[in-house]
């Protein structure tokens, strides 16, 4: 088992399929008009903390009017043996626990998994808001190849409501961590510890960003136990394990 890179492509919505696209100044491609009733734009992204590197696209979705549709579709190019499943599918059929509370580890992301089971690509937790900066329901719903964020607005919705569904090539840190829960490394009552650890950290690309910057202050445990809390928990079990050392400090 091993950490992979592989050529992932996304299909935009239909709402963006007949649209050439503009390109703005600040490179992002935007795909229909201001009077539309839904608007698309795409736009690379880089995030860097430290020396952990996460490059990605945000898919800004703009709905400005309520005849829009609420369910917008993308469609994953995946080479063979990947596949897409939320965050948690993916931690539940690792735990395998009848006893298990389906929304402990449910991070609400969603995973691109290589052959291994190992995982590849992260897309960021669902979120909406209107034109007011309230929250409007949302989520997802996976199906095979393809990811479709359902958007609950309603007649208390101020339009024009943002929808972000936002994916992250992940970083080696990253990759490792989730390397450890896929695999058998340490017991499955300390994997289910360090799923609900990442959970409470928001997910597994900031939890490795954490790591990265523990290693990088020099005593990763005692950065630790400064930060406290389940980031605390999470390097107690983690930071011993030959992959994570060699992944996650420069």
């Amino acid at each position: 088992m091993g950490i992979y890179r592989a050529t992932i492509e996304m299909k935009l919505p239909i709402e963006a399929s007949d649209d050439d696209g503009i390109l703005t100044k600040n490179g992002t491609m935007i795909y229909g008009k201001e009077d539309d009733a839904v608007t698309i734009g795409v736009q690379p992204l880089k995030d860097e903390t430290g020396n952990v590197s996460f490059e990605g696209v945000r898919t800004l979705i703009t709905i400005n009017e309520s005849t829009a549709s609420k369910e917008y579709t993308f469609a994953y190019d995946l080479p063979e043996g990947y596949s897409l499943i939320t965050a948690k599918d993916y931690y539940c059929d690792i735990i395998d626990n009848e006893a298990v509370n389906e929304n402990d580890y449910d991070t609400g992301e969603v995973y691109i998994v290589n052959k291994d089971n190992v995982i590849d690509t992260v897309i960021d937790a669902a979120w909406a808001v209107d034109a007011n900066g309230n929250d409007v329901d949302t989520y997802y719903v996976v199906n095979e190849n393809i990811l479709t964020q359902v958007v609950n607005f309603d007649e208390k919705t101020t339009f024009p409501v943002i929808a972000d569904p936002s994916a992250w090539k992940i970083a080696k840190c990253a990759a490792a961590i989730g390397l450890i829960v896929a695999g058998t490394v340490i017991a499955a009552a300390k994997v289910a510890k360090v799923v609900k650890y990442i959970k409470t950290l928001g997910g597994v690309k900031k939890a490795a960003k954490l790591v990265v910057l523990a290693y990088a202050a020099g005593d990763a445990k005692k950065y630790a136990r400064h930060i406290g809390g389940s980031f605390k928990n999470l390097c107690e079990i983690i930071l011993g394990i030959d992959t994570i050392k060699s992944q996650c400090k420069f």
